[in-house]
């Protein structure tokens, strides 16, 4: 199924462009605070944000891959992405989500996903998500807890894509 775009109250979650290359690399990419406790490290040249888009965009058809760019309703603004594919390695569903720093603690994440979820649920007819994060990455954590996620325990996080730290994963389980 193509990667639909879904609304909320305040969000438009839509595919990538071309033309968001801008606004991804200015927005989140470049920064090394919001990649911290990514399993990516920050672009330091916005070619590499363009060539992560032109793979984004071929992933628009793919059945396993939902990736949307949160759009502020309103005024348009890109403010970050949310993700929910399979991932090969654990043979589940997973959630990944980051954000522009400065929309941070305005709960567009959790709102974002929990459509993401709704749609991964209604859609999909996913049964089961996970959800993994950096342990020291508490803000994660909280947002995983808000969408009704379960601790299942620790597990290694590759960070940055430079490391692997302690980790936490979690589960929802999409029939209750």
């Amino acid at each position: 199924m193509k990667t639909p775009q879904l609304e909320t109250e305040r969000l438009i979650l839509r595919i990538f462009h071309p033309e968001d290359a801008s606004d991804v690399f200015y927005g989140w990419e470049n920064d090394p605070e919001v990649a911290r406790y990514m399993c990516w490290s920050s672009h330091n040249d916005i070619e590499r944000t363009k060539s992560w888009l032109q793979k984004e965009i071929r992933q628009i058809d793919k059945e396993d891959w939902y990736r949307w760019a949160i759009t502020d309703k309103n005024t348009g603004e890109l403010l970050g992405t949310c993700l929910i594919y399979y991932d090969l390695d654990t043979l589940y569903y997973e959630v990944s989500y980051n954000l522009n720093r400065k929309y941070w603690g305005k709960g567009y994440i959790t709102e974002a996903m929990k459509e993401a979820i709704r749609f991964a649920r209604e859609e999909l007819k996913i049964t089961e998500l996970r959800g993994s994060h950096a342990k020291i990455n508490t803000a994660s954590e909280n947002v995983l807890k808000k969408l009704g996620f379960s601790y299942v325990g620790d597990c290694p996080y590759d960070c940055g894509g430079k490391q692997s730290i302690e980790g936490k994963l979690y589960r929802l389980n999409l029939t209750e």
